[in-house]
């Protein structure tokens, strides 16, 4: 329909002028411009005048002013894209917060390069040696070690704690009633009684075996025997006599214990090999640095998995069975973690008492030894280095007793502390290798044996017997030397102390078997079985350490394609292979088994845990 005169007439009333002025301005600045432009510009700037004049007689007044704007938006190639380029400003009255970044606590490092300043001149000097200062400093007072027992209050770091002393009671009651009773009664009275106690009950050790140490005289001189034959009971040599009644004195190993398992072997081999990650939570981060070590608690009823870190962090995570893997979990739901900092530095080791599972006992790179017990609810320390000797405690070893203790430290030397005894005693530290001992393991049927690894590329093993008789300075004689093409990780004693599983950096493990401590040499000891098997974990994984499960004759070892190798100990066969590749992105360098249960608890370098079951 074509409009009237008059609405023609009332619409150019109202858009004429601004249109107008529009257009005139155009017209002066691009005629200002007409030298500028080529022949064909000109005529596309004619063609936009002419429609914009037949728009304006057909009434459409913003389409007009579109064209206009398309026409003003022509400029030279220069400017072009300069509103693309222009930033929307921000909103008016909204002040954005700064983010604080943790960096900003240490003393902020400056570039002496890029500020144009003299190295040599006094004045950088200066300021270069306080900003070192201040970096010590802060570091000192970050890993300075906890002195004195610590309250579960003084160290505590994630969780509920009221709900975390409960749960040490409960786990504390699995403790048999008599261990129970004499542990209170040896601690019911005061700090001196018990000292007394401990001396009367050394004493009687001593009277007890005083026949044993007699007929031993031989192998075990009197001269500077400092306090080693009251902690282990040496056992006699055989005699003729024996030998006609088909005995040895020093008990053999037993053969039976050995093949307990070859009947059962295909159900077992079966089990291990259905063992999943389950549960509603199948990664759960317990500790806050990479896992170093790692225990699981005795009690059948209950799965406690505890875990240190590189930064001293000792995390619980207490698995919820009740909850089925189709369980969905609550918005505000988490699972069950505790975690507490007893150790400023690498807390390295961990491992429950064999007769008093209420006691945790821990190494660390801060020089200390502590015990967690369950009953007191406290971080006791057990044992301080000396400002003399390397504060730097790796491997941790309890023998069966549960009273004599053995670690490691970087200097290659081991330490036996008796852990009734004062923190600042003990029985004394002997110097085996020439470089660090990364595992020192204490055999679980005959105490007087030890094995170590060392990264100076060899296992020891060591009868502890014969450490009377060298002077500190004098070196110790082992009873056989197993070298290695590269520094050995670990070495561990199987539950029944006839076999040794060792781990190297030469990309083998090997398995030791056979092994009889009533043989008169040990060296006797047949070719290990090698297991080709990848140990470079590098510098971000934790060390990869064969560990035994204390109920068969198997072993765990992490696997650097992000899965668990279980493997037999008579032939080395791969058994299982567990692998998750949807919960399992990264390596679980570090595994523990259930004491009393068919299960795995390995950790990983992000801090978080998974449970095979």
């Amino acid at each position: 329909m074509k409009p009237t005169k008059r609405h023609q007439t009332k619409d150019k009333e109202n858009v004429a002028a601004p249109v107008a002025h529009s257009s005139e301005s155009e017209h002066g600045s691009e005629e200002d411009s007409d030298g500028d432009h080529t022949d064909y510009e000109r005529e596309r700037l004619e063609n936009i005048r002419r429609n914009q004049e037949i728009m304006r007689q057909l009434s459409l007044p913003q389409a007009a002013a579109d064209l206009a704007a398309t026409s003003s938006a022509f400029t030279p190639s220069s400017s072009r894209g300069a509103d693309r380029k222009k930033r929307s400003a921000p909103t008016p009255g909204v002040k954005r917060e700064k983010r604080v970044k943790n960096s900003e606590l240490l003393p902020r490092r400056k570039s002496n390069r890029l500020a144009n300043i003299d190295p040599e001149d006094p004045v950088a000097k200066n300021r270069q040696d306080k900003y070192i200062r201040e970096l010590e400093t802060l570091d000192h007072a970050r890993r300075e070690r906890r002195t004195g027992n610590l309250s579960l209050s003084d160290v505590s770091g994630h969780g509920d704690e009221a709900k975390f002393a409960k749960l040490m009671e409960e786990m504390a009651t699995y403790v048999p009633d008599k261990a129970r009773v004499k542990d209170v009664e040896d601690e019911s009275d005061g700090e001196g009684d018990d000292d007394n106690k401990v001396k009367k009950e050394i004493k009687e050790e001593d009277d007890n075996d005083k026949d044993a140490d007699k007929k031993v005289k031989k192998e075990e001189p009197d001269d500077n025997d400092t306090g080693i034959k009251r902690y282990f009971r040496p056992r006699r040599a055989s005699t003729a006599a024996d030998k006609d009644k088909g005995k040895t004195s020093h008990p053999a190993p037993d053969k039976k214990s050995k093949d307990k398992h070859t009947n059962k072997e295909p159900s077992l081999r079966k089990r291990v090999q259905a063992l999943r990650i389950r549960g509603p939570w199948p990664t759960v981060k317990v500790c806050q640095g990479r896992v170093y070590c790692m225990a699981i608690h005795e009690n059948k009823d209950k799965v406690l998995v505890c875990g240190g870190d590189i930064d001293g962090n000792l995390g619980f995570w207490d698995l919820d069975e009740s909850q089925s893997d189709d369980y969905e979990p609550k918005y505000d739901e988490e699972p069950n973690i505790y975690s507490y900092k007893a150790h400023t530095r690498t807390l390295s080791s961990m491992q429950y008492s064999p007769t008093d599972p209420t006691k945790l006992f821990t190494t660390s790179y801060d020089g200390s030894v502590r015990y967690l017990d369950l009953i007191k609810q406290q971080f006791i320390e057990s044992y301080v280095a000396s400002p003399d000797v390397s504060d730097h405690l790796g491997s941790i070893s309890l023998e069966s007793s549960g009273h004599q203790l053995w670690f490691a430290d970087n200097d290659g030397a081991v330490t036996l502390k008796d852990v009734r005894t004062p923190k600042d005693e003990m029985v004394y530290r002997k110097v085996l290798h020439e470089k660090k001992v990364g595992c020192v393991n204490v055999n679980p049927k005959f105490s007087n044996l030890i094995v170590t690894s060392s990264l100076d590329r060899t296992m020891k093993i060591w009868d502890v017997r014969t450490f009377g008789k060298y002077k500190d300075d004098e070196p110790i004689e082992e009873l056989a030397e197993f070298p290695h093409g590269l520094s050995v990780t670990s070495a561990m004693w199987s539950p029944d102390g006839v076999s040794i599983a060792s781990t190297s950096y030469d990309d083998n493990v090997r398995i030791f078997n056979n092994f009889d401590p009533a043989l008169p040499d040990v060296k006797e000891i047949p070719e290990p079985v090698r297991i080709r098997h990848n140990n470079r974990s590098g510098r971000w994984v934790t060390m990869l350490r064969a560990v035994w499960s204390p109920q068969f004759n198997w072993f765990s070892i992490g696997n650097m394609n992000k899965s668990v190798d279980i493997y037999s100990r008579g032939t080395g066969d791969l058994m299982a292979n567990l692998k998750d590749p949807r919960n399992l992105t990264t390596v679980p360098a570090v595994n523990a088994w259930h004491p009393n249960r068919v299960l795995i608890a390995s950790g990983m370098a992000n801090g978080k845990m998974v449970i095979w079951r």
